[in-house]
């Protein structure tokens, strides 16, 4: 598949520049304690003396406006603490959390984008269980962290009376007052039951919970509704961003795709004249996907009906234009109408393909049953290390001994999304959303361990977690598996110190130490 080159190598334009960003985060030596019992106990103190004195503090006037500025009020805390426990156990709860660092800031969101009058509107789709818990939890403190424009809602689909009121008061607690009041969730009834030809239930598909509840969230979602005169969206003009929740966003998602930025790659040649630079009505945009035109095969006339539009796509405009995937981005006129024949066309689909991408074959159907081209943009997410598509050539430009730099992806120009649905490896180093432990965002949960800084350029092997089998690996492929790991690493460590922070600074049993290393748990 064709993809332009890369901009030349830089360090990222300030995102103010785009968002009114000032995010900062700045980090000191760590304390080190260390010989006798007399000093580790007087060193110790000294911790106390220090954290009193610099007086950490939560700030709370800002943060249902759509930014926050956070410390940690550790005081109280850690004089419980220092009566209770031993000065070895001491040490550990207080310099496994970088004391000295400065507070973490996190701009404050517009409420349009960078055109001042656009709404914006990020939705993911997921059930209630404890697995996409912290996944959404990921995706809300990813949006608060870049300055993401507008609101972000998620559908849970399917919770039961008791679960959607737990899920409800979690996320009003953990999100909407700790992070933003435009972070919402809508529940939806259960969708994924697979039936038969009589209406009996025969199965599950979990993932028919996507165009369902999105189509559920337009009609009956806060803000979102159909006006009853017309049939249409009663804010067209709104523009949707679709994600999944294991996506993670690296830079806010907008409208404006000009290839000035420095990180957007068209699926295309460079200056083609085709490629579209802004999403508007008839104009969405999406991520390119590699599973090219792999829904044709099917019997579209019996999914769309004989005169369907998408019976006529050829391989190649299927290719260039409907092989597609989140982040989906359109108007709110064109992801609903989009929405209405995905739910349609999503049964007969999962009826020929019963497998996992009947959900994205039926999107891709909808949209070119509808004669909704959209504009592939490679680079609004990196995703399977070993892959040419998608927006590796942006990593492929920062230097290897800088792969797993803390947050390098703030640094240079990087992908507006890490999805990370894949397992990674390298070395002796892992990743995997499915080994993550569900309790991840707790008090006494560890963080995770920081891989080496040269994992990209100082081994070239991966080793097979169960099987513990090495498998030698290309250089640019060691250098995918590690920014994965350590991007992942860094963005769920950074949420949960953040979770810390918020709620866990009256809790004896907080940890901070980055102990936990997701390749031993095998």
């Amino acid at each position: 598949m064709r993809s332009r080159a890369p901009p030349q190598l830089k360090q990222k334009r300030s995102v103010a520049e785009k968002y009114s960003r000032n995010s900062a985060v700045g980090s000191a030596p760590r304390v080190a304690l260390a010989g006798s019992k007399v000093l580790v106990a007087l060193i110790a103190l000294c911790c106390v003396s220090v954290l009193v004195v610099c007086h950490w503090h939560i700030d709370q006037t800002n943060l249902n406006s759509g930014g926050a500025t956070v410390g940690l009020n550790l005081n109280a805390f850690v004089s419980k603490k220092a009566e209770t426990i031993p000065s070895n156990d001491l040490q550990q709860t207080i310099s496994n959390h970088d004391l000295q660092q400065q507070p973490l800031s996190f701009p404050k969101a517009p409420e349009f984008d960078t055109d001042g009058k656009t709404r914006l509107h990020i939705v993911f789709s997921t059930d209630c269980s404890q697995y996409q818990h912290w996944q959404s939890y990921t995706v809300f403190f990813r949006a608060m962290k870049v300055g993401q424009p507008g609101h972000v809602t998620r559908i849970a689909s399917g919770c039961t009376d008791k679960e959607a009121e737990a899920v409800k008061a979690w996320h009003e607690e953990r999100v909407t007052n700790a992070m933003s009041s435009k972070f919402g969730v809508h529940f939806t009834p259960h969708f994924s039951a697979v039936k038969d030809e009589d209406g009996n239930v025969k199965g599950d598909y979990e993932f028919f919970n996507k165009p369902y509840g999105l189509e559920h969230w337009m009609e009956n979602g806060e803000g979102m509704g159909i006006d009853p005169a017309t049939g249409n969206m009663k804010d067209e003009d709104m523009v949707i961003i679709l994600l999944d929740p294991d996506q993670a966003l690296l830079n806010p998602i907008g409208t404006d795709f000009s290839e000035d930025r420095g990180n957007v790659i068209y699926h295309g040649v460079k200056g083609d004249t085709k490629n579209k630079q802004r999403v508007k009505h008839g104009s969405p945009f999406a991520a390119t996907y590699g599973f090219g035109d792999g829904w044709r095969p099917l019997d579209i006339g019996k999914i769309a009906g004989e005169d369907s539009p998408a019976k006529k796509v050829s391989a190649a405009e299927a290719i260039d234009h409907y092989a597609v995937g989140p982040p989906y981005i359109a108007t709110a006129r064109d992801m609903y109408n989009i929405a209405v024949k995905w739910a349609e066309f999503v049964p007969e689909v999962h009826k020929q393909h019963p497998k996992l991408l009947a959900e994205m074959f039926a999107f891709c159907i909808a949209a070119a049953h509808l004669q909704l081209p959209f504009q592939l943009v490679d680079s609004l997410m990196v995703s399977d290390a070993g892959i040419r598509v998608e927006g590796w050539k942006l990593i492929d430009e920062i230097p290897g001994d800088e792969v797993c730099e803390n947050a390098v992806f703030e640094k240079y120009p990087s992908p507006f999304v890490i999805h990370f649905c894949q397992r990674y490896m390298a070395a002796e180093w892992f990743f995997g959303k499915r080994k993550l432990p569900k309790d991840f965002f707790t008090c006494e949960h560890p963080l995770l361990q920081i891989p080496p800084k040269n994992l990209a350029t100082e081994f070239n092997y991966k080793i097979l977690p169960a099987k513990k089998e090495k498998e030698i690996i290309t250089p640019r492929i060691m250098k995918h598996e590690s920014f994965m790991i350590c991007a992942m690493t860094s963005i769920v460590n950074e949420a949960s110190e953040f979770f810390k922070m918020k709620h866990c600074s009256d809790n004896k049993g907080t940890r901070f130490d980055k102990s936990m290393n997701l390749f031993q748990m095998f």
